[in-house]
C-alpha cells in the first residue's frame, strides 16, 4: 500500500463527535472575525460611493497654466478629468512674524480620477514631480481608500493581520489538541505503517490532511455564517453588506499559515519515534524519577478516591496548568464584567435620581416681565413635541405648568436660608449678599443709585419657581417628602428645603481628585416648618402691569435713541442711552417693577398659601437658580396665573434608558443640548455598549476554552482506558471509578475558581480606579460572580469528564486484552 490519503478520512470518521466539536470551535472564531472584517469593508465601500456622489474626483491639480492642465488631462494615468472652481486656504505671512489664512480661488482647477484609487496618493506625488504643479487629494474620499496616511496603511494592515492571528491561535489551538489526541490514539497504527514501508513524509501527510480537512471545513462554515451575520448587522445599522473576498484573505493567510506550523509539531510526535517504540506504546512512558505523592487534602476529605485523583492530576501537570489557566482567564473576566456591570447600573440609578424622573425637559418659564408668548417662542415647535412623544424610546410625556412667581417678602422663603447654604454654596452667598443690599445693611459705598440696587436685589431674592401639579405629579413627589403630606388641600403647597449642587457651584471645591465629571454635594438650603405661610403676588395682575410698564419704557428709550442717532440694543444694561435719572432701560425697568409690586402688595393683591409638605430632593441637582421651588395643585396654579390648560411652559419626557441606543440618545439630546443629564446619559449608554461587547468577548473566549477542554478531556480519558481497566481488575467498582475521575474535575474546578476569583478581584479594583475617573461608580465586587464562575467551570470540566466516562465501554477489562 503506497497511497495513505484515505487514512486521514478514515481516522476522522472514526471520531465524528470530536470532529464536529472541533469544526464548531473553528467556525465560531471565523464567524466573529469574518463578520467584523466584512461589515467594516462593506462600510468602507459604502462610504466611497456616498462620497463620490457628492464629489467624484480623487485628485485636484491647482494651476492657472492651461497648457499644463491639458498635458495632465492627457496623461495615461488619468482616466477622467474635468475643470471647475476650487478654493484653498493658505497661510500668508505678515511682517515676517505673524500671519493669517487667506482664501485663494482657482477658477479652472483640474479634477481627475485615476484607474487605481488605492494608489492615488502615490500617483499624485509622481505627477506633482513630473509637471511641477500643486495638487490635493479629495480628503473625504482618500481616507476611505486608506490613502495619504504615511505609515497608516501599514499599521492598519499589521493590526488586521494581528487580530486575525489572535483568532487563528484560538481556532488552530482547538485543532492542535484534536489532532494531537488522534495522533496519540493512533500512534501504534503509525508504527505499523512505518514497519511495512511508509515514509515519514507519508505519515506527516496523513496528519496534515486531517488538520487541513478540519480547518477548511470550519473556515468554509464560518465564512458562510459570518457573511450571513454581517448582512444581518448591515440591515440593523443600515450598511449594504454582502460577501466579499478581500476580508477572507487575512483569515486564510493566518489560519492556514498557523495550522501548517502546528501540524508540523504534531507530525514530529510520530516521525521522531522509532516504529518499534510506537508499536510498543512507549510514548506513554515519561522518563522521570519516581516520586511519592501523599494523599493531601483531597485524600483526607475524600479518602482513597481523592488521593488517587490528586495523584492523577499531579502526574500530568502540563495539562492541569493549561486547563486551570484557561478557566482562570474566563473566571477573572466574569468577575470583572459582573462587577463593572453592577457599578454601572448603580451609577445609572443614582444618575436618574440626580436629575429627576423625566430626563428630557424642554421648558421656558414666563415671569412678570416675560409674557407666556415670549417664553413659548424659545421652545421647539408643536410638531417637534409630537414627534418626541411618538419616539420609541419615550415611555411617558407630560405637559409642564410653571412660571417664575414673586414673593411678597423675603422672610417667607429666602430669609429662611441655612448657614450651610449661605456660606458654602456660591448661590447662597449671593442671596445673603443681596438680602443685605435689600435691607440696607450691606456695604453701600459703591452704590451710585441705591434705588436700582434695591430693586435688582428684590427681584433676585424674592422670586421662586411655581409649579402646578396634577395628582400623579404630587404622588411622584412623595419620595422626596421630608415632612407633611403631598395630598394638598386648597391653597396648600409643597416647598423645597434641600437638594444637591455640583462642585462648580460651591464657593470652595472639596473635590481634589482627577475626574472627567463634577461631584454633587447635598445641602440643606432652607428651614421650613409645617404650617408656615408663603405669600405670592397676584401673578396675572403683576405680569399685566409689568408688561405695560416695559412697553412704555421701551417706547421712551426708542425716542431717545432716535434723537441720539444710535442703534444699540435698548435692553442692554450697559447702554449709552440713559434717561433723566442716568438709568438705562433695563435698570429703569427694575425700578418700575418694584414700584408696581409694592403698590399691588399695599392694595392686597397677593395670595397666601400654607406649607403642608416639605421636600428634600436628595441627590437631585439644582440647575441654575432653581433652589427655590413651590409646588401647588394645578387648580391653584391656574387661579394664581390666570392661565389655562393649553398655556404650558413646555414638555417633559421619560426615556426608557434600559434599551436606548447611542444614536437615539444623540437624536433626543439634539433638542436639549444644554442638558447636564444628557452628558451623563451618553456616558452611560457608551459604557453599557462597551460592557455588552466585553461580555460577548468573554463568552467567545469561554466557549473556545470549553471546546478545547472538552476535546482534551475526551482524548485523555480515551488514552487512560488501560489504566481504568486495571483499576476495575483490582476491585474498583464503576461507581467508585466515576467518583475518582470526577474528583479530578472537582480539584481542577476549585483551583481554577480560587485563582480566578483572586485575580478577578485584583483586576476589578485596578479597573475601578480608571472607571471612577469617568463616572462616579464606587468600588464594589459582584460576589455572586463567584457562583456564576463556579457553576460554569464546574459544568464544563466535570461535565466533559462525565460524558467521556459515559462513552467508555461497560466491560473496560476488555481493554487489557486489546493492549496485549
Amino acid at each position: 500500500m503506497t497511497d495513505y490519503k484515505k487514512l486521514a478520512v478514515y481516522y476522522l470518521k472514526a471520531s465524528k463527535k470530536r470532529c464536529v466539536i472541533t469544526i464548531i470551535g473553528v467556525m465560531i472564531t471565523v464567524i466573529v472575525l469574518y463578520a467584523g472584517l466584512n461589515i467594516f469593508y462593506s462600510y468602507m465601500l459604502q462610504q466611497q460611493k456616498d462620497v463620490r456622489k457628492e464629489a467624484d474626483y480623487e485628485i485636484v491639480f491647482l494651476t492657472d497654466d492651461q497648457e499644463t492642465l491639458s498635458q495632465i488631462a492627457s496623461d495615461d494615468r488619468v482616466t477622467q478629468a474635468y475643470t471647475g472652481k476650487y478654493v484653498v486656504s493658505e497661510w500668508e505671512m505678515i511682517d515676517g512674524t505673524d500671519g493669517k489664512y487667506v482664501e485663494k480661488v482657482y477658477d479652472n482647477a483640474l479634477y481627475v480620477n485615476t484607474g487605481h484609487p488605492y494608489r492615488m496618493a502615490k500617483i499624485m506625488n509622481e505627477m506633482i514631480e513630473d509637471y511641477g504643479v500643486d495638487a490635493e487629494l479629495n480628503w473625504d474620499l482618500s481616507t476611505w481608500y486608506l490613502q495619504d496616511m504615511e505609515e497608516g496603511f501599514d499599521v492598519i494592515l499589521i493590526v488586521v493581520l494581528l487580530v486575525a492571528y489572535i483568532f487563528a491561535v484560538f481556532a488552530v489551538g482547538v485543532i492542535r489538541n484534536t489532532i494531537q489526541m488522534f495522533t496519540l490514539e493512533q500512534v501504534k497504527d503509525y508504527g505499523i505503517l512505518r514497519c511495512i514501508g511508509a515514509t515519514k513524509g507519508q505519515l506527516s501527510g496523513i496528519i496534515y490532511r486531517m488538520g487541513a480537512m478540519l480547518e477548511i471545513a470550519g473556515l468554509l462554515a464560518g465564512i458562510v455564517m459570518g457573511g450571513i451575520v454581517s448582512m444581518i448587522l448591515g440591515f440593523i445599522f443600515k450598511i449594504s453588506a454582502g460577501f466579499h473576498i478581500i476580508p477572507m484573505i487575512p483569515i486564510l493567510i493566518t489560519y492556514l499559515g498557523d495550522m501548517y506550523f502546528v501540524m508540523r509539531e504534531n507530525a514530529k510526535l510520530v516521525t521522531k519515534m522509532t516504529p518499534v517504540s510506537a508499536v510498543r506504546g512507549e510514548y506513554r512512558i515519561k522518563k522521570e524519577k519516581l516520586r511519592r505523592h501523599g494523599g493531601g487534602l483531597m485524600g483526607k476529605i475524600f479518602g482513597i478516591e481523592g488521593a488517587y485523583a490528586r495523584k492523577s492530576v499531579l502526574r500530568n501537570k502540563g495539562r492541569f496548568i493549561k486547563t486551570v489557566t484557561a478557566m482562570v482567564f474566563s473566571i477573572s473576566a466574569i468577575v470583572l464584567i459582573c462587577s463593572c456591570w453592577g457599578q454601572i447600573r448603580k451609577y445609572w440609578k443614582e444618575t436618574g435620581e440626580k436629575y429627576g424622573e423625566y430626563q428630557i425637559n424642554l421648558t421656558s418659564y414666563s415671569s412678570a416681565s416675560t409674557s407666556l408668548e415670549e417664553a413659548q417662542s424659545t421652545l421647539p415647535s408643536a410638531e417637534v413635541f409630537r414627534d418626541l412623544s411618538k419616539n420609541n424610546n419615550v415611555v411617558a410625556s407630560k405637559k409642564v405648568y410653571a412660571c417664575v412667581g414673586d414673593l411678597v417678602n423675603t422672610d417667607s422663603y429666602t430669609g429662611k436660608i441655612t448657614d450651610e447654604f449661605r456660606t458654602k454654596v456660591t448661590m447662597g452667598y449671593y442671596y445673603d449678599l443681596y438680602m443685605d443690599k435689600l435691607n440696607g445693611t450691606g456695604d453701600t459705598s459703591e452704590d451710585k443709585d441705591p434705588e436700582v440696587t434695591k430693586s435688582v436685589a428684590e427681584s433676585i431674592v424674592n422670586s421662586t419657581d411655581v409649579i402646578g401639579c396634577d395628582d400623579s405629579d404630587l404622588n411622584d413627589l412623595a419620595r422626596y417628602l421630608k415632612a407633611g403630606t403631598t395630598e394638598l388641600s386648597e391653597d396648600g403647597i409643597l416647598v423645597v428645603e434641600g437638594g444637591s449642587f455640583n462642585s462648580w457651584d460651591l464657593k470652595e471645591a472639596d473635590d481634589t481628585n482627577d475626574t472627567l465629571y463634577d461631584k454633587a454635594y447635598h445641602f440643606d438650603t432652607y428651614h421650613f416648618e409645617l404650617g408656615d405661610t408663603v405669600q405670592l403676588v397676584d401673578f396675572a395682575l403683576y405680569q399685566k402691569e409689568c408688561l405695560k410698564a416695559k412697553e412704555k419704557i421701551d417706547q421712551e428709550f426708542e425716542k431717545q435713541q432716535k434723537k441720539a442717532g444710535t442703534t444699540e440694543d435698548s435692553d442692554s444694561e450697559y447702554g449709552t442711552v440713559k434717561n433723566a435719572e442716568e438709568r438705562t432701560s433695563v435698570r429703569q425697568e427694575y425700578v418700575e417693577y418694584k414700584k408696581i409690586k409694592d403698590r399691588l402688595i399695599a392694595e392686597g393683591h397677593y395670595k397666601t398659601y400654607k406649607v403642608e409638605g416639605i421636600l428634600d430632593l436628595g441627590t437631585q441637582v439644582f440647575e441654575g437658580d432653581s433652589d427655590r421651588q413651590i409646588y401647588m395643585r394645578q387648580g391653584d396654579y391656574f387661579d394664581l396665573t390666570g392661565y389655562g390648560e393649553n398655556d404650558i411652559a413646555g414638555m417633559k419626557y421619560k426615556i426608557d434608558m434600559d434599551h436606548i441606543s447611542v444614536s437615539a440618545v444623540t437624536e433626543l439630546l439634539s433638542y436639549n443640548e444644554d442638558s447636564l443629564y444628557g452628558e451623563a446619559m451618553q456616558i452611560c449608554v457608551y459604557l453599557k455598549s462597551f460592557v455588552r461587547y466585553a461580555v460577548a468577548a468573554v463568552l467567545f473566549i469561554f466557549v473556545l476554552s470549553s471546546v478545547n477542554i472538552v476535546n482534551t478531556t475526551a482524548g485523555n480519558l480515551h488514552l487512560r482506558r488501560k489504566e481504568f481497566a486495571q483499576l476495575r481488575v483490582i476491585g474498583m467498582s464503576r461507581k467508585r471509578l466515576l467518583k475518582t475521575v470526577m474528583l479530578e474535575g472537582v480539584m481542577t474546578t476549585v483551583v481554577a475558581n480560587v485563582f480566578g476569583f483572586i485575580i478577578g478581584v485584583g483586576i476589578s479594583y485596578g479597573f475601578f480606579i480608571y472607571l471612577n475617573m469617568v463616572i462616579e461608580a464606587g468600588k464594589s465586587i459582584a460576589w455572586w460572580a463567584f457562583g456564576v464562575g463556579l457553576v460554569a467551570s464546574g459544568l464544563i470540566i466535570c461535565g466533559s469528564i462525565w460524558l467521556g466516562i459515559r462513552d467508555l465501554p461497560a466491560a473496560m477489562v476488555e481493554d487489557l486484552k486489546l493492549e496485549e
